[in-house]
């Protein structure tokens, strides 16, 4: 039957470039000051105790982390969980780019053409599945049956995109600010690269006291 394992998607909370809809990839900003205070009253309804939490490097998913889990460490970070690199488009807007050759070739194709100094969709790809493995893996040496994820939007609708039981393409997948997906499934297949057995989405409230919330 193989050992059971869920695994969480939560995508980072909103920071003041997200909120004015710039690109942001690899820039690495710190949630906005609103989002903070959000955050700490945030209580997340855990399926089952969070025995590994694994997050991004990047600042924005390490506060977020911290606010969700009462300043919990993650176990691990690792730049592998990334967002995909804009290269010259870090810290800039539709507005601001959309008079670019380059940028309306790129929307017009994202996954073949790719920023100017930046990410390939094909390499993007890759990495988040050396990422997902890597967890996975890491997972499975400490005995964890719920490994949470603090990650960007972009690596939680492709894994969820190759993993969920319905399909759906990449860009038919949403992923809210401090929200995301538990998909549960075992080692086995996980490491075999089949659909999980189940999905359901994070669901959250808001503490009356204020105060932030354990793994429960």
């Amino acid at each position: 039957m193989g050992r059971h394992l869920a695994v969480t998607l939560i995508r980072h909370g909103m920071t003041e470039q997200n909120r004015r809809r710039a690109y942001i990839g690899w820039t690495d900003a710190p949630l906005s000051p609103e989002e903070h205070r959000r955050l700490r009253g945030l209580r997340i309804e855990w399926p089952c105790p969070v025995d590994c939490l694994v997050a991004s490097d990047l600042r924005r998913c390490q506060e977020t982390a911290a606010l969700l889990f009462d300043g919990r460490r993650a176990d691990w970070c690792t730049s592998r969980w990334r967002e995909l690199h804009f290269g010259a488009w870090e810290g800039k807007t539709f507005a601001e780019l959309e008079a670019e050759p380059a940028y309306r070739q790129w929307l017009a194709s994202p996954f073949s053409a790719a920023p100017p100094g930046g990410e390939r969709y094909a390499d993007f790809r890759a990495r988040i599945e050396q990422a997902l493995a890597e967890t996975i893996a890491f997972a499975g040496r400490m005995g964890a049956r719920h490994v949470a994820i603090v990650t960007h939007s972009g690596p939680i609708r492709f894994v969820l995109e190759q993993y969920a039981p319905d399909v759906r393409p990449f860009w038919e997948w949403e992923a809210p600010f401090a929200g995301g997906y538990t998909l549960e499934s075992t080692i086995e297949r996980w490491k075999g690269g089949e659909r999980c057995i189940s999905l359901s989405a994070v669901r959250s409230k808001e503490s009356e006291n204020g105060c932030g919330n354990g793994t429960e």
